[in-house]
């Protein structure tokens, strides 16, 4: 008896033990293949945030233009419309509708039918306008089918002028099926099953627009996804569940007496779960090597573990430099001084963090660049990791400077343009005014224009424009303003100014404008002057526009004396 007990508590013991042996080997399989699949889903997650806002993003510069223009826009706006066509990654078209009502799209081709569409007019698009209109923010909507034919994303961001007044809506079409191939994003991928849902930016309240609607209920791993006014929900679980089949696994539990099975099978099934995990990190290192952003995984202490090709053509490092030092080489110090507070902040929970930071990346050779950052926060074996993704945004940034420059300039001449110069003079003024300094203003007119034009041509009367403008702006101070009122009449705003030196900065103006002269082809030159109508800011002014009338009389005065003077 007292044998039958011993060897029915050992059969027990050892059936217990080898069941809960295979249980706990089941979850750690699963746990890894959780792991995996988040790590996996955040890098796809940050790619799609990237390539979403990369896009998006570009509507600023539009923007800009826009308030510049002070809403009044004319054909001239297709060629920003273009260029951001061809700086855009996924756009299929740009519409631009004033008061609601579509104006301008490009490419015009295949879109002609939107052209004068009234949004209010539009059961199926007006509510999401209202939306955007009324949170003052970027929305996007869809995947829907579009009037011209597809299926595409709408962002619609909503412009006010200065004054806060609404003006119109500019709205971009993605390209839904060219946006996820780039993104790496499909039902089936790399022996996982996906599955997007929050269509219109309503997270797990939308409807489901990729993959098996049943993946949702299938105990999958779930990201939150930013987009514009709202987010997507990603599912991701392996195509074949998240239970790892193995039929010794089984055998042995069933037997419980073949420890040398039990033992041969726990082998199998840790290097089984340890040859999958490997297979996706090989797939992951493939993603590293080929992506065409640079990639960059730190730690918790902020110190590198991957750094590919792509981020070592950025900054000018090889992977061996970086990897094991600090990332706070690789950032100004302010930025890295921002990166250490954000670290040391605790509870910081695995999930996908806000991306499209801008930031000063440091390459090796000391120089700076700027660069747009989105970052990922998820687990592996050994710990936490911040997965980077790094975007060098420098042209983005240059061609978002020179739509600045085209809406605040005068295109022949250099000089700030009228809308630009009186904005910077009205400023002047009020400081002026409020701290009691002096302030002169100079409005200056090319002599005898329209002369010259008639008898030379419209081409040489330009080359006296261009020069005057040159030689003003080389005799003036660099602290003082210089800008084009319209046609041949310029104005200078001199802060710090009073009326003895005001005249004198006027005289040599006149002087250096005489001397000068134009050569016009065939061996003949040109000469010509200007008059200078001259007025000081004084307490008796109330406005600039008084300021400006009084220079403007002053001027006046000069021609009527005979020109190539100065008068105020």
């Amino acid at each position: 008896m007292y044998g039958l007990v011993a060897g029915m508590t050992l059969f027990v013991l050892l059936v217990a033990g080898v069941h809960l042996v295979v249980r706990a080997e089941y979850e750690r399989l699963e746990r890894d293949q959780r792991i995996q699949a988040e790590r996996y889903a955040a890098g796809l997650v940050v790619r799609l945030e990237s390539e979403i806002k990369s896009d998006v993003f570009l509507v600023n510069g539009l923007l800009a233009h826009v308030n510049a223009m002070q809403g009044h826009l004319n054909e001239s706006v297709i060629g920003g419309l273009r260029a951001l066509y061809h700086h855009g990654r996924h756009i299929r078209n740009i519409g631009v509708a004033p008061g609601n009502r579509i104006a301008y799209v490009y490419p015009l081709s295949g879109n002609e039918s939107v052209l004068g569409l009234y949004y209010p007019d539009l059961p199926s698009q007006w509510p999401a306008v209202k939306a955007a209109m009324e949170r003052r923010e970027t929305t996007m909507a869809g995947p829907l089918d579009l009037r011209q034919g597809g299926t595409g994303l709408i962002s619609r961001t909503p412009v006010f002028l200065e004054d806060g007044n609404y003006w119109g809506m500019i709205s971009l079409v993605l390209d839904v099926g060219d946006l996820f191939r780039t993104a790496g994003i499909a039902p089936e991928v790399d022996g996982f099953a996906l599955a997007l849902r929050g269509r219109d930016g309503l997270a797990e309240k939308g409807e489901v627009f990729l993959g098996d609607p049943a993946l949702f209920r299938s105990d999958p791993v779930l990201l939150k996804i930013s987009v514009p006014g709202g987010q997507w929900q990603l599912a991701i679980r392996p195509l074949h569940g998240w239970s790892v089949s193995s039929p010794l696994l089984r055998l042995i539990e069933g037997v419980g007496l073949m420890v040398a099975v039990i033992l041969a099978v726990a082998v199998y099934g840790y290097h089984r779960g340890r040859t999958i995990i490997a297979a996706k990190e090989r797939r992951l290192r493939s993603f590293l090597e080929t992506t065409r952003d640079g990639v960059i995984v730190i730690d918790e202490k902020g110190i590198v573990r991957e750094f590919n090709p792509a981020a070592e053509s950025l900054f000018g490092y090889t992977r061996g430099e970086v990897v094991g030092g600090s990332v706070n080489r690789l950032m100004n110090a302010d930025d890295a001084a921002h990166h250490d507070e954000y670290m040391t902040r605790p509870n910081k929970a695995p999930h996908l963090m806000a991306g499209g930071r801008e930031v000063l990346g440091r390459r090796k050779d000391g120089s700076t660049f700027s660069v747009e950052v989105s970052v990922g926060l998820a687990e592996d074996q050994d710990g936490r990791i911040h997965v980077g993704i790094v975007r060098d945004i420098t042209e983005r940034k240059a061609f978002e400077r020179r739509l600045m420059e085209l809406a605040t300039t005068d295109g022949l001449t250099g000089a700030l343009n009228r809308r630009a110069f009186i904005e910077t003079a009205e400023n002047a003024f009020r400081l002026a005014r409020r701290y009691q300094r002096p302030m002169a203003v100079l409005m200056i007119d090319a002599d005898h224009f329209k002369s010259v034009n008639d008898t030379h041509g419209h081409h040489v009367g330009d080359l006296v424009l261009k020069q005057l403008s040159a030689l003003c702006r080389d005799t003036l101070r660099t602290t003082d303003t210089f800008g084009r009122l319209g046609g041949e009449e310029f104005m200078a705003l001199l802060p710090e100014t009073d009326l003895d030196h005001a005249r004198d900065v006027a005289e040599r103006l006149t002087e250096t404008i005489r001397r000068s002269r134009i050569e016009i082809g065939d061996g003949r030159s040109l000469t010509y002057t200007v008059s200078i109508g001259l007025a000081v800011a004084l307490s008796g002014h109330p406005s600039l526009e008084a300021l400006m009338h009084e220079a403007d009389q002053n001027l006046y005065r000069a021609k009527s004396e005979g020109r190539d003077r100065v008068c105020g």
